[in-house]
């Protein structure tokens, strides 16, 4: 009885460290993406105490003080600025507003359209819409990976990793330039490319590896590159 018993959980063990499914990663490849572009984000940031009643007059009744104003800087890096209201440092004045100008790390041209997506780590990253008129919308507040043309749509991978916190996600951008999240990853992404067969292949570092196929379909995965190897 105890030899079968033994057996069982041998077999057990077996089938449960295999059940990731073996794949070719291969790299990221930019030439892939001719209509795509990394830059090295950056904010600069200044607070000005005398623009306040500017700020809201622009902003108006149907604007959110959380959100901001945002302001197009320049259309071939995507550069924007985004102006919001903040305690002021100054004891003597209740509100100030802080301007930032932000260089986001992905601009993805769309011809008369572009999605361009920020990451600031634990300050956080929006991913905005800018169309033909230079107009900014704000599709979301998350920290953006990437973002990738899949058949089905436009998909951004997004995630944070922060003290206790690890998480990551996959939303989806249909032809209405609508955001909805379509998965929960194991861990905040840390690179995502499309593989030779269409799917999209997501790094969470050590948490692990997934792939959304290009039928929208996620799976659990291991890259044959990354096995560690076996002792002699």
């Amino acid at each position: 009885m105890q030899i079968l018993i033994f057996i069982l959980l041998l077999c057990s063990f077996s089938i449960s460290a295999n059940v990731f499914e073996e794949i070719s990663c291969g790299v990221y490849d930019a030439s892939k993406y001719p209509n795509k572009t990394h830059f090295k984000g950056s904010t600069h940031r200044e607070i000005s105490e005398i623009d306040v009643k500017e700020f809201f007059d622009e902003l108006g009744e149907a604007g959110s003080p959380q959100r901001g104003i945002f302001k197009l800087v320049d259309r071939v890096t995507g550069k924007y600025k985004r102006s919001f209201p903040r305690e002021s440092p100054n004891s003597e004045n209740d509100i100030a507003i802080e301007q930032q100008i932000i260089q986001p790390e992905i601009i993805l041209n769309l011809g008369t359209k572009i999605i361009t997506g920020s990451n600031n780590g634990e300050f956080g990253g929006e991913l905005l819409l800018i169309d033909e008129k230079n107009k900014i919308t704000l599709l979301k507040i998350m920290n953006v990976e990437d973002i990738h043309e899949m058949p089905f749509g436009l998909v951004v991978t997004s995630g944070l990793a922060h003290l206790s916190r690890n998480y990551g996600d996959i939303h989806l951008i249909d032809s209405n330039f609508e955001i909805k999240k379509l998965y929960s990853l194991v861990g905040m992404p840390k690179s995502s490319w499309l593989l030779e067969n269409g799917n999209l292949l997501i790094n969470s570092g050590t948490s692990g590896a997934q792939v959304l196929t290009k039928s929208g379909f996620m799976k659990r995965v291991q890259c044959v590159s990354n096995k560690p190897m076996r002792a002699i």
